[in-house]
């Protein structure tokens, strides 16, 4: 049974992730692209032939020469709330795409706009699968693609990453493009949502998670938390980098670091990279420590590479 303590952090997720969100778009700065020498930007390009605007993404593309391996990349949002436009995210696709990664920066349907789970993680399954469709067309190496996200956002890259033959989460518009990514990596991740059960009915957060889990419950009554929880699937996992910020009272360290432990134990490749002094959602912030993450993300990235990137 998990700790009083840590179920009293996990609560405030949800609301603490939108505050965030909300706070970091309201610092916002211009939308300016610092890196335009070196990267172009191609928006709103529909994923699902028919979708909803919601079903969409933006494509960071890099003005250097050559196929250029792709990151998938999901903002955060607590399910419910949150865009591409969003400071973490937008900070991470612009930085990567100067860095020779061509970078598909998604919306996905939100709760409420056909986005209760598994809804949303469809939609970044058929969005990582039209890039593995169209990689020829957009210059990206198809066996060199990543996936990336933040808090809910996390949650979904790895789901996206650990149950590619997973026949629940097939994506529907590629139904036969079940993509296994080179790697993936979350910054402040919810990886295990059977903590809920620990947290009174009446509680905001609880609500919320079962209203976001309510279709696939219906379904599954017995196991739907856990098998919408990344920690349920760790016999396929990819590669695995998590960032965690040691003083996040929303996704408790703890969360990050049973996973890594867990991934170990199952002899899957794993890095747990603890961000010393940082709370939620530090990625939408200026700071040495957001500098220093990213660019352990992009030497994270290169590790995992057959060959270089088109810039170094």
């Amino acid at each position: 049974m998990p700790n009083r303590r840590m179920l009293t952090l996990y609560s405030t997720l949800m609301v603490g992730t939108f505050t965030a969100i909300g706070t970091s778009a309201a610092r916002a700065p211009s939308t300016t692209n610092p890196f335009a020498h070196l990267i172009r930007i191609k928006r709103d390009i529909p994923y699902v032939m028919g979708g909803t605007p919601a079903q969409t993404g933006d494509l960071y593309i890099p003005r250097s020469l050559g196929n250029h391996p792709a990151v998938l990349l999901i903002h955060g949002g607590a399910w419910k709330w949150g865009n591409r436009n969003d400071t973490g995210v937008r900070y991470m696709a612009i930085r990567l795409a100067a860095n020779g990664y061509e970078v598909f920066n998604i919306n996905y349907r939100l709760i409420g706009a056909g986005g209760r789970f598994p809804g949303d993680l469809i939609d970044c399954k058929n969005a990582l699968a039209w890039l593995k469709v169209h990689a020829r067309r957009l210059h990206i190496r198809p066996d060199e693609i990543f996936v990336a996200g933040c808090s809910a956002g996390a949650h979904l890259a790895l789901m996206t990453a650990y149950t590619a033959q997973t026949k629940y989460f097939i994506p529907t518009a590629y139904p036969n493009d079940r993509v296994k990514v080179r790697a993936v990596i979350g910054f402040y991740t919810p990886t295990n949502l059977m903590l809920i059960h620990g947290l009174s009915r009446k509680t905001w957060a609880y609500q919320l998670v079962q209203d976001y889990l309510k279709n696939w419950l219906k379904l599954h009554p017995i196991d739907g938390m856990l098998t919408a929880s990344p920690i349920a699937y760790l016999h396929h996992a990819v590669p695995t980098l998590l960032f965690q910020g040691t003083r996040d009272k929303l996704v408790p360290p703890i969360e990050a670091s049973t996973l890594a432990g867990a991934l170990k134990d199952a002899h899957k490749p794993v890095k747990l990279i603890m961000v010393k002094g940082v709370g939620h959602a530090f990625m939408n912030f200026p700071s040495p420590q957001r500098r220093d993450a990213l660019n352990q993300f992009l030497a994270y990235l290169k590790s995992q590479l057959k060959r270089p990137s088109a810039r170094k």
